[in-house]
């Protein structure tokens, strides 16, 4: 088991803020090493199915209201999903290791939300399944399922969190560290910035513009690569 896992029954993993990036360095270490060496776009439903053996299901909503992004069944059972049609929940029979990503994170978000999404699953798979597959002597026939909300915790109130809002917490900081390495995101940030554009003569990229080609460079949304580049303390 994982030397960062607590000694508890819960087996909720010990990962601080400090820690994110290291996670994300692990796990790219371990799924797709060459996003650590050069700026890419981590391939990352390739790294979900073909490194986690992870099965991701795109045609499945799991709300009405867009309120769930995505869900990761650690057991196999049954879990619900929404149908649109009929306005009504009905169940569905699933396996271990189905990860849902609802349609309308990439229609109705943007493919940088939809990308995001899938490496907060797989966050959800290598850090918390442990957790989960422990929940499962008491549901039998139901599949043990996270459901990874649109709206986030307020980290002012983490002392009223449980352990549920712990885990989206980590899955929430790790997964845009993985898509966005801080061995070589910098960089690339760096050389998009030396770049210029000719309109009646050479000048300098805007911020915005800068932001507007990270992310379509790491298939992030503009909103992540903007935090990201203030985590890392990269001046535009």
């Amino acid at each position: 088991m994982p030397s960062n896992y607590v000694e508890s029954l819960t087996l909720v993993p010990h990962i601080s803020k400090a820690q994110f990036d290291d996670v994300a360095t692990d796990f790219l270490k371990e799924n797709w090493p060459e996003a650590l060496e050069k700026p890419i776009a981590v391939p990352i439903m390739k790294i979900a199915k073909e490194k986690l053996g992870l099965t991701v299901l795109t045609d499945c909503r799991l709300s009405e209201d867009l309120s769930i992004l995505g869900m990761t069944c650690f057991t196999s059972g049954k879990v619900d999903i929404y149908d649109k049609e009929e306005d009504e929940f009905r169940e569905m029979i699933v396996r271990r290791g189905t990860v849902f990503i609802d349609p309308d994170t990439y229609w109705e978000r943007t493919l940088g939300c939809f990308t995001n999404t899938v490496s907060h699953e797989c966050v959800h798979w290598y850090k918390h399944r442990y957790y989960h597959f422990a929940q499962s002597a008491d549901k039998p026939g139901m599949a043990i399922a996270c459901r990874c909300p649109t709206k986030q915790k307020d980290e002012s109130t983490q002392a009223q969190w449980n352990d549920e809002d712990w885990m989206e917490w980590q899955a929430t900081g790790i997964a845009p560290r993985i898509l966005m390495p801080k061995q070589t995101f910098p960089g690339m940030v760096e050389a998009i910035k030396q770049e210029t554009v000719s309109v009646e003569g050479l000048h300098n990229l805007s911020a915005k513009a800068i932001i507007k080609r990270v992310a379509d460079y790491f298939s992030v949304s503009q909103q992540s690569a903007a935090i990201r580049i203030e985590e890392l303390g990269i001046s535009l």
